[in-house]
């Protein structure tokens, strides 16, 4: 009885010294925190040029579907469609009809060029050959039109 009193005693004492206890010491959640803190330090440019990276493409992808769907709004109504550049939007123009504004959406810092300044897109799926650039900062892409068959081609 005595050695059965014994191994109970030994046991809660056991169960009680710190080496046994679990969990983390506050040394030990600090170390974590601060490299958690550089991680994240160092990961934040990355990130921010990865999402201006995403954007731009977003803006270029904007640009051709916009363009695709002129050609379409051609084709549909059976009519020659110009297109201009005005103020960083595209502005369309069918027979004598009022001029149609189709917003682009650009950021401010963007900016959109287009060579021949008109391009007519016709019911037969062709289009005057151009080209228009698309620049934001030191990147800049350009989307050329193929006169075949009025389909933008991102370059």
């Amino acid at each position: 009885m005595i050695l059965q009193d014994n191994k109970q005693l030994a046991m809660t004492a056991n169960s009680l010294s710190p080496s046994t206890q679990k969990g983390f010491s506050l040394l030990e959640l600090l170390t974590v925190l601060v490299m958690l803190g550089i991680v994240a330090g160092i990961s934040a440019p990355a990130i921010g040029k990865l999402l201006s990276g995403l954007d731009f493409r977003k803006q270029v992808q904007n640009i051709s579907a916009n363009l695709r769907a002129v050609r379409l709004q051609a084709i549909v109504t059976g009519r020659d469609i110009v297109v201009r550049l005005d103020e960083g939007n595209l502005l369309l123009q069918s027979g004598r009809d009022e001029p149609q504004v189709k917003e682009l959406d650009l950021n401010e810092e963007s900016e959109i060029l287009m060579e021949p300044e008109v391009i007519i897109f016709t019911p037969q799926s062709t289009a005057t050959p151009a080209v228009l650039t698309y620049a934001r900062g030191e990147r800049s892409r350009e989307i050329k039109l193929d006169p075949l068959t009025a389909l933008p081609v991102i370059q």
